[in-house]
């Protein structure tokens, strides 16, 4: 059987479990075209895991092992985690690179013996040399990524041009070795032994001072520290100013107090770094990890965090001001105390974030998974006068179900967010964008939103009671079913005249007012007092006219199809000729009402309905059906609107 890559294997000659081999040499991956495990099954399955516990040919150890771990399947990819990394015996090493053979990756050669040997240009990746004696041997461009040198003693070895990136060199021997342009990154340095004669870039030895202890007070300032495994080295209170440190491992690091503005650490590793009250101003974080970092009174002012992830992460007093957040997994992480002022946070994840700042009096905010597990819901209570969040970027955020009331949002870009059902009662959200937000069935009574933008704003079913509209842009709005009553609009509000009129209706200053013809379709009139109006023609398709008095109107020829008319005032009201297709009229009054006789059938039999509810106990919402020798042409205003 020949290796052809990384777990990339062929047919030819192989031995041992046939199940296996035909299991894991199907393009490199045991569920075939679409990784699943239902592609091969239980019994698959259980042919893998089998697999890894049996003394089989390397090569097929080494497939299972490689493609269990690259499965995506939580189960199989813990298996492989579980196994050591397959490592296959090489014989004698020495003939074979004389036979031209340079493929040795993988090769089990602990403890082994190659002082003085020329293995220039050998391939050695995740090859095991632990303890190996490797003195004055020629390793020059040989190739030792993810290689085990723990304890290896290469004094006085040429590692020229070699690649050791992802190596682990811990407690190797370096003593007058040459690891001139070699390449180290992501290499582990700790506790290696190097002295005056061995070569080494300054990149590299830099960085092995900084692992061993040896540059403490040294200024790092504009330092090229890149792609190194800085994990656990202590840098606290360092001079870091503008460093580069671009896809560095600082895992677990001590960078308290350090100075990393104008840092360059975009796509670095900071996970459960210390990073208390570091400077990280106009730093650039973006892509990096800083799940459970420790943030605690960090300057973050206009820090770039996007799509960084801060999940878990502590960053109470923390200075986010002017920071860019945006698309940054913010779950589960502490920002009590933080000061988002100007934040960007459009499209971050603040699933089960904890948000109780000071100035804030006792602000909560915390979360709940969607469904779909798409978005994490965001519950933000922001209390009266704060300064938190007025001007902060919320463009496109999810903010479902969040009690934002009393909240000061001032001037806050809101832009296409998703506020549906949302608590803002008594917010203040003058001069906010919201143009083009999601803001159905939100609760916005008493809210200030004066100066704002709610341009194609969707306000469907939006409780607007006692709201302050005063030069709000409201034009291309959908104000459907919205509540109007008591809200404060003003001759500068710009906002379609048909919901003007809706709300003139409700507030009472259409009285005696002619309303025929009048387009009130999708209208909230609940409890409204109509009595006696002139609605003949009028489109109140879909209107909501629940409690309603409408105690002798002329609704003659109005279309009233889908309306809810439950609990209304209809008596002695003329509805002949108009539309009643599907209205509901549980509980209405038609005392005296002029109904055409096919509507007066129809209405017989839902009082029957009713009736029989009450003995029979079921429940029915009353609905008038159209009649079965209703003309469609006897009521246009059914197809047009």
């Amino acid at each position: 059987m020949a290796t052809t890559g990384y777990g990339k294997t062929k047919a030819e000659g192989v031995t041992g479990s046939s199940g296996a081999v035909q299991l894991v040499l199907r393009s490199g991956h045991p569920y075939g075209g679409n990784g699943t495990v239902g592609s091969f099954g239980e019994k698959s399955r259980k042919i893998l895991l089998q697999t890894t516990q049996q003394h089989l040919d390397w090569q097929v150890q080494f497939a299972v092992w490689k493609t269990l771990l690259s499965s995506g399947i939580p189960q199989l990819v813990q298996v492989a985690k579980t196994y050591q990394v397959p490592l296959r015996p090489v014989g004698d090493i020495r003939e074979r690179y004389r036979a031209g053979e340079r493929d040795f990756r993988w090769a089990d050669l602990r403890r082994a013996n190659l002082s003085g040997l020329n293995l220039r240009g050998v391939d050695l990746s995740g090859a095991s040399l632990s303890r190996a004696r490797l003195g004055q041997v020629n390793l020059s461009h040989a190739s030792l990524v993810g290689a085990n040198l723990s304890q290896a003693d290469l004094s006085g070895a040429d590692l020229r041009g070699a690649d050791l990136s992802g190596a682990n060199l811990m407690g190797a021997n370096l003593i007058g070795a040459n690891l001139r342009g070699a390449n180290l990154a992501d290499a582990n340095l700790k506790w290696v032994v190097i002295s005056r004669e061995t070569q080494i870039d300054r990149k590299w030895q830099l960085i092995w001072e900084i692992v061993n202890g040896h540059a403490q007070g040294k200024n790092l300032a504009q330092a090229d520290l890149s792609g190194a495994n800085l994990s656990w080295a202590n840098l606290s209170g360092l001079n870091l100013t503008g460093v580069n440190l671009v896809g560095a491992d600082l895992r677990g690091a001590n960078l308290c107090g350090a100075d990393l503005k104008w840092a360059e650490l975009s796509k670095a590793n900071l996970s459960q770094a210390d990073l208390r009250g570091a400077n990280l101003n106009q730093a650039d974080l973006s892509g990096a990890d800083l799940s459970a970092a420790n943030l605690s009174g960090a300057s973050l002012i206009k820090t770039e965090l996007a799509k960084a992830k801060l999940v878990g992460a502590k960053l109470t007093q923390a200075k986010l001001i002017g920071a860019r957040l945006r698309r940054a997994k913010l779950n589960g992480a502490d920002l009590r105390g933080a000061s988002l002022i100007g934040a960007d946070l459009g499209e971050a994840k603040l699933g089960k974030t904890s948000l109780n700042l000071p100035i804030l009096r006792g602000a909560v905010i915390s979360a709940e998974d969607s469904p779909e597990s798409r978005w994490w819901l965001i519950i933000l209570h922001a209390c009266a006068h704060s300064q938190e969040l007025s001007r902060t970027d919320l463009r496109e955020a999810d903010l479902r179900k969040a009690n934002l009331s009393q909240a000061d949002l001032r001037g806050v870009r809101l832009s296409g967010a998703n506020l549906s059902r949302a608590y803002l009662i008594g917010a203040d959200l003058s001069e906010a964008n919201l143009g083009g937000a999601n803001l159905k069935r939100a609760k916005l009574g008493g809210a200030n939103l004066t100066q704002a933008d709610l341009s194609g704003t969707q306000l469907s079913r939006a409780y607007l009671g006692r709201a302050n509209l005063s030069g709000a842009d409201l034009r291309g709005a959908n104000l459907e079913l919205a509540n109007l009553q008591r809200v404060i609009l003003s001759p500068e509000t710009q906002i379609e005249a048909k919901w003007r009129l809706v709300w003139e209706i409700v507030n009472g200053h259409a009285s005696k007012r002619n309303l025929s013809g009048a387009d009130l379709s999708g209208a909230n009139l609940n409890w409204t007092n109509l009595s006696g109006a002139k609605l003949v023609g009028a489109n109140l398709r879909g209107a909501s006219l629940v409690g309603t008095g409408l105690r002798g109107a002329d609704l003659s020829r109005a279309n009233l199809s889908g309306s809810n008319l439950s609990w209304a005032d209809l008596s002695y009201t003329s509805l002949e000729g108009s539309n009643l297709d599907h209205a509901k009229v549980g509980g209405a009054n038609l005392q005296g009402a002029r109904l055409d006789f096919q509507w007066k059938l129809t209405w017989l039999s839902l009082w029957f309905k009713s009736l029989a509810s009450v003995w029979f106990g079921y429940r029915d919402v009353p609905r008038l059906l159209p009649p079965a020798t209703s003309d469609p042409h006897r009521h246009p205003l059914a197809k047009g609107n």
